[in-house]
């Protein structure tokens, strides 16, 4: 009976990786079905399927999708909130990675970050995505609605299926039909030129913010390229209460550019491989100066 069990478990993860992979129509499933069977001959619980299936996401070779189990996704990530200073006279703005839970919280923190750096009447603005690893793009986004400006900032991208578009509207983040943080009050639009700081932590929905600039002409972006995970991933449960996050679209800017898991690569590459300040903000700062 328990052999049934985990023969079923093991098709329930790969029945949802199927349907809904970014990589699903050219993988072999017949093979990946069969050779994920026999890897699991002898197993008597979830957790024993575990690096089979692991194997299976690693044979379809998107880097974002994965297998959450239940331990890892019971353990809570330590709350964030963006921070920011001023820099003689441009704005430093530090977005960091949040999750959902924590997403009114951070949005409240980062606006009143934001209200105080307008009252300071910058000459320009450093939105600073460094080691910002994702989570829920929502709430970042609307820190930086007023830097961003109205219209559609970002697409996702399906294989089959009409693209999904994100941006602002009347000063709140949409994303298809859904309105974020609708009745929070957030600041007019600036007219203001913008350096993008990224690196090779930047990733997913720090990833979303990113692109969400790109397009702009008073925006550049400075620093490595970033870790390669702009895509979309959908989380499905599975009966033990692990979940597989399958990676379902790539994001596109607001050009056109399907940026999927390549890498995004700075207009200005600067590392900050010298051991003495940061050269990154340091150069972003000066083409700021340059363009005034």
């Amino acid at each position: 009976m328990r052999t049934i069990k985990v023969r079923r478990y093991v098709d329930k993860a790969l029945d949802l990786l199927q349907r809904h992979s970014m990589e699903s129509a050219k993988a072999d499933w017949p093979a990946i079905r069969a050779q994920a069977h026999l890897a699991t001959v002898g197993a008597s619980t979830p957790e024993d399927t575990y690096d089979a299936i692991r194997h299976v996401i690693a044979t379809l070779g998107n880097p974002h999708t994965h297998l959450i189990t239940s331990h890892r996704a019971g353990t809570p990530s330590e709350p964030t909130v963006p921070t920011g200073r001023l820099v003689e006279t441009t704005a430093w703005l530090v977005i960091p990675e949040t999750d959902s839970r924590n997403g009114e919280a951070y949005v409240r923190a980062g606006l009143s970050v934001l209200t105080e750096l307008i009252a300071s009447r910058p000459t320009g603005w450093v939105v600073d995505l460094r080691g910002n690893r994702g989570g829920d793009m929502h709430p970042m986004l609307t820190v930086v609605a007023p830097l961003l400006g109205e219209g559609e900032k970002g697409r996702f991208i399906r294989p089959q299926g009409r693209p999904h578009a994100w941006g602002i509207r009347r000063g709140h983040v949409y994303n298809g039909r859904h309105t974020a943080f609708r009745k929070i009050k957030v600041p007019a639009a600036l007219d203001t030129r913008v350096a993008v700081l990224v690196d090779g932590h930047t990733a997913s929905s720090g990833e979303a913010v990113l692109i969400s600039f790109l397009g702009a002409e008073n925006v550049r972006t400075f620093g490595e390229p970033t870790a390669g995970y702009a895509t979309a991933n959908q989380a499905f449960k599975l009966p033990d209460g692990a979940r597989l996050a399958i990676t379902t679209a790539h994001m596109a800017d607001r050009t056109g550019r399907v940026h999927g898991n390549t890498p995004i690569a700075p207009d200005t590459p600067v590392s900050n491989s010298s051991a003495t300040g940061d050269r990154v903000r340091d150069a972003a700062i000066a083409w700021l100066e340059q363009e005034r």
